[in-house]
């Protein structure tokens, strides 16, 4: 059984996400958070930093599992969005020294392994990395709905010229135009 995990440092955060009844916390229990449950602030903290590319380094990730908040593969998978966010984060998960070859190789068998815990690994970078976002530009906002509407704000859309390929990092593009070729 796999697992996604929400760590330490992100807890308070987490909890002025989330409105629950059940939570522990004075905060979510308070009931002004967005999210109804852990599992959707987690998808949106997960969205939020596939949108701006930026996961968090490996080397980076916290190690100790203690005090972590882990959510079940069964219960985070029924999430809305959790599915799809995990395939397209196994889809863009190549290396920047691999070939298109070799990185659509690596994307596939991921996607396609039945190792859940892998995958879960790697969005938990993103999720991590869009937490910390939060966290770090949560003073900048009134309440904890500003700074929601300020991340979706954050996230631009990718705007280029048709044949300009030098901003698009999707692996699959450069196989597409051999295709096509």
């Amino acid at each position: 059984m796999a697992n996604v995990n929400i760590y330490s440092a992100h807890k308070d955060i987490l909890d002025s996400l989330v409105t629950s009844g059940k939570a522990k916390s004075a905060a979510a229990s308070t009931k002004t958070g967005p999210f109804k449950e852990m599992r959707d602030a987690y998808v949106f903290a997960a969205s939020l930093a596939m949108a701006l590319n930026q996961p968090t380094p490996v080397e980076k990730m916290p190690t100790s599992k203690r005090e972590v908040l882990p959510i079940q593969d069964r219960v985070f998978l029924g999430a809305d969005g959790a599915t799809e966010i995990t395939a397209a984060v196994a889809l863009t998960s190549a290396a920047p020294d691999q070939t298109i070859d070799d990185s659509l190789r690596s994307q596939l068998d991921l996607l396609a392994s039945e190792n859940m815990a892998a995958q879960l690994a790697l969005l938990d970078r993103y999720a991590h990395a869009g937490f910390e976002w939060l966290l770090n530009h949560r003073q900048d906002e009134s309440s904890i709905r500003d700074l929601v509407m300020s991340a979706i704000d954050t996230v631009e859309c990718a705007k280029r010229e048709v044949g300009d390929e030098a901003q698009v990092q999707d692996p699959l593009l450069g196989l597409l135009n051999m295709i096509i070729k």
